[in-house]
This record gives structure tokens, sequence and C-alpha cells, in this order.
């Protein structure tokens, strides 16, 4: 992938960087890491800040693999719960976009409310001060997040990745992780927990009660839902019927994986056991406990 430069607001934004520093294809703007998906003409679109929200939108956030597209699954079905076929649950990938891969225009015939999932830091992801917009975070345990955006980069061509797992956590540590400082794009959400048009999720909470989560977010999101359907929606979008759908298959991701991988994994709790050393978890918590002091932000790590 060819490095391109453009300027957006007066700053420099590197697209498909990749260096002896930052050993993956990444964007770099206004001093942070983004994702690499980022192109000459989406970047000056949602990095400008030029995307035009319409009242009930509703923005999907997550610092990658974080379980957003698991989130989009369980959002479009809560949205669409009465359909012709009862088994005719919908795919996220064709209705709930990832904002920051299409430019503005692609969202404009979409009838309200929109769904739309990005991994843009706080500062990019469009708001408006004459209407309300949701948005509906979703956390994910740092332990975890660092085993499975390895196992994920080390997968996608396209991200061209081929360090070690030492050498990963070393850079994710750093704040350079797949879609730049873990800490930084959680810590910065977290803060809003409270605001009214903001639902802060957790991974792992999920994991544990998905029914009782399914109607959390029906609620906010003002759908009114019997009984019987939130537990419908909920058998329906466990994260094992998830990945049994088409996008998680290697022959609908043939161009983006490389041979013999999966778009997804286990989506477990706890597999951050089966990778950490003793050394490095010691490290990894320490520097755990100097971010997340005094924030009151507690994880499950399974």
């Amino acid at each position: 992938m060819e490095t391109k430069r453009i300027t957006i607001s007066g700053k420099v934004a590197v697209l498909n960087n990749k260096t002896a520093e930052i050993p993956f294809n990444h964007t770099e703007f206004d001093g942070m890491l983004l994702l690499h998906l980022l192109t000459e003409e989406t970047a000056p679109a949602y990095l400008g800040n030029q995307f035009k929200t319409r009242p009930q939108d509703v923005f999907l956030v997550s610092y990658s693999k974080s379980g957003s597209h698991w989130l989009a699954y369980i959002v479009n079905n809560i949205a669409k719960p009465v359909l012709p076929n009862k088994d005719d649950f919908r795919h996220r990938a064709g209705e709930v976009p990832l904002l920051e891969q299409s430019l503005p225009e692609k969202f404009a015939p979409i009838a309200s409310p929109r769904y739309m999932y990005t991994h843009l830091p706080y500062k990019f992801v469009p708001r408006s001060s004459e209407h309300e917009v949701k948005y509906v975070i979703i956390a994910r345990n740092p332990r975890d997040i660092a085993v499975s955006q390895f196992k994920f980069m080390r997968n996608m061509k396209d991200i061209d990745f081929n360090g070690t797992w030492d050498e990963f956590l070393s850079l994710f540590m750093q704040g350079n992780g797949l879609s730049g400082s873990y800490f930084d794009r959680v810590l910065e959400w977290w803060e809003h927990k409270d605001d009214d048009n903001v639902l802060f999720l957790k991974y792992e909470d999920l994991k544990k009660d998905l029914t009782g989560q399914v109607g959390v977010i029906a609620n906010f999101l003002g759908y009114q839902l019997s009984q019987e359907n939130i537990e419908e929606i909920a058998e329906k979008c466990t994260f094992k019927a998830m990945k049994g759908d088409r996008v998680g298959s290697i022959e609908g991701n043939k161009g983006l994986l490389r041979e013999g991988k999966s778009f997804y994994r286990k989506g477990i709790v706890g597999d951050w056991r089966n990778h950490f050393s003793d050394e490095q978890l010691e490290k990894f918590n320490q520097w755990c406990k100097s971010n997340l002091e005094g924030t009151g932000l507690e994880f499950d790590f399974g």
C-alpha cells in the first residue's frame, strides 16, 4: 500500500503509513494513530468533521476488537424485530456500515433512524448541537483486546503486521494498538457515561447476560419490545450465531484474510491466559493500574 500525505484543516494526515516504530499499516493525524481504512477521499470528511448528522442517528463506537460487529448485529436485530420469516435475522454487514469506510454521501439515502459503527476517536465521531444523536459504546477488557488485536492483525493482509506477540504487546502499551491508544479511546467515552444520549456497555456483561443487555440496549434506543422478542433476539444473536454467518467465513473474506485464517476468533472472556507470560502480565497490570486509577472504570478479566 502506498503511503500518502494530505492536508486537513491545516494539519497533515499520513495514510497507509508503516514505519520501523509502528510496523503495520495505519493512519497518523494530529498526534493520533488511527485505523488504516481511511482514504484520500474519506479522511477529510471524518477528520475534518464534515459528516452531517440527523435526528435519531445512532453511532456504535468502540476501540477495535471490542465487539463492534457483535454489537451491530444485536442492534440491527433489535431495530427489526418483526420480519416475514422469524429465522431471517439480518446480518449487520450491509445494514450497519462502518462509518469511516465510506463517504458521507453514502449514508444520505438511508432512512432514519440510521445506525452506523465507528472506531474513530471521540473528537471525530459526528455530533450535533441542534438535535439529539445517540451513542452506544462497547468496551472490552484490555488483556483480551490485546490478544484479539494481535491475532486479527496477523490474519489481515491489508494491515500487514508480522511482529511477534511480545513486540505487539510493547506497541499496545505504548498507545500504538490497531486504532491508537486503548485507554485514550475508552476513557474519553467513559467520562460521558452518564450523558443521557450515551449508553456505555461492556463486552463481558453481554457475555454474562445477553438477554438482559438486549433489553437495556432496546430501551435506550426507544424500542418497546416484549420479553419474548428480547429473548428471541438474544437467542439469535449469540457470538457463536454471528460467527457462523457469512461475514465470518473464510470464503466471504478471502480477499482480506491470509490463507487459512478466519475473521472472528473465540469471542470468549479470559483467553488472555493462553498468551501472557508471568512477566508480561506483571508489566501489563502495572500499565493498566496507572491508567485506570481514579477513573472508577473496572473490568472483568474472566
